[in-house]
């Protein structure tokens, strides 16, 4: 029986979409060079990691993309435009990808466990970080040594660098970095649930709406915004913009804080919906697209933003502002604390680095970037 093994559509358990046998079919694409991306998390992280793929698909010969993620994080990789197959890390895949064959690993993440994965595929050519045999990582290329030692140095990391990170992977991987921003495709099924879900709480087609994101994780100590700044952004906005709708979003764990905020908001001239905090991550991506500005932490929801073409106000403490791009959509208000960023997991300064973030400052940059939005075409 004659089979194109190699084909992007041959399936092997069931007819491909043509329905055709493999002999003489008109439809055959071979994959050509196969790449395989090794990227798990976190969310944010593997969101903007998709600023590879339009450097891949630039490529003489476009390859085909594989991405071995985490599971929680596939439904984004699943709406990466450039992926063409994504894979779940664990002990099943291992299993067949020893058997398979990549010409090039393409390996981002710094923990020994995906860094193994990276040396113990079949692959002609691996960049990127890997895991030596004392069980610890390092870069695989000279280009990766500058990524790596951003993990190694604070001093370099806090405060000499300047590059953002879709240039310092570009750069460890040993491709050439032309400002390629990195992007999602959502499905007619999420923008639907996520246009049932607004449409119950009445707001009209043509209302701006200004997406607030309050959460930030519990890694790391003092990257949310104070709440008590929420919720003045919201009486003093809903004041000068009485137009708008507030949309209250973050994702599970989070509801007591969308909730105390939406409370704690009171009175106010603008209408708040404060949306469930267990939406599957395409409807929540959904919602985001449908915000004019964005107000948020460094957090999965800029990452979505950014990806979607939103315009963004974007709060740093204890994080590395200069490795986000907003390429030109948005606003950074970084922290006047001397201290940060810092990256510390627990912290007991007072005030903290994101109290000294002024309210005026926020709300400033709220307005310019609805301005913005209504001046441009996204």
């Amino acid at each position: 029986m004659f089979l194109h093994l190699d084909c992007r559509l041959y399936r092997g358990d069931r007819p491909c979409a043509w329905h055709r046998l493999c002999e003489a079919c008109p439809h055959y694409e071979p994959m050509g060079p196969r790449v395989l991306i090794i990227k798990l998390g976190a969310l944010g992280d593997v969101v903007r990691t998709a600023c590879l793929l339009p450097g891949l698909a630039a490529r003489p010969e476009p390859p085909h993309v594989t991405w071995l993620t985490s599971p929680a994080a596939r439904p984004l990789v699943e709406r990466m435009p450039g992926v063409h197959r994504v894979l779940d890390f664990t002990p099943e895949t291992f299993a067949h990808l020893r058997v398979e064959a990549f010409d090039t690993v393409l390996s981002l993440d710094k923990e020994p466990a995906p860094c193994a994965v990276a040396m113990e595929v079949t692959a002609e050519r691996r960049l990127g970080i890997g895991l030596s045999r004392y069980g610890t990582p390092y870069p695989l290329n000279d280009e990766c040594d500058y990524y790596f030692r951003l993990g190694l140095d604070d001093e370099e990391k806090f405060h000499r660098n300047t590059k953002s990170y879709p240039t310092l992977i570009y750069e460890a991987l040993a491709m050439p970095y032309a400002g390629q921003t990195y992007t999602l495709a959502l499905t007619d099924e999420d923008r639907a649930l996520a246009a049932a879900q607004w449409q119950a709480i009445g707001a009209p087609a043509d209302a701006p709406c200004i997406g607030l994101n309050p959460g930030a994780g519990n890694v790391f100590a003092n990257k949310a915004w104070r709440e008590e700044g929420y919720v003045e952004l919201v009486r003093t906005l809903g004041r000068l913009r009485p137009d708008a709708f507030f949309l209250l979003l973050g994702g599970p764990g989070e509801e007591g804080l969308l909730e105390r905020i939406d409370r704690a908001a009171g009175d106010r001239p603008a209408r708040v919906w404060r949306a469930d905090a267990r939406l599957p991550l395409g409807t929540f991506a959904a919602l985001v697209e449908r915000c004019a500005v964005l107000v948020t932490g460094d957090t999965l929801a800029m990452h979505l933003a950014i990806a979607l073409r939103r315009r963004v106000v974007a709060l740093f403490g204890p994080t590395c502002a200069q490795e986000i791009d907003l390429f030109g959509r948005g606003t950074k208000i970084i922290s006047p604390a001397d201290c940060a960023p810092c990256y510390r997991r627990a912290c007991d300064r007072s005030p903290s680095c994101q109290d000294l973030i002024a309210g005026e400052t926020v709300t400033e940059a709220v307005l310019e970037q609805l301005s913005a939005g209504c001046r441009s075409v996204e």
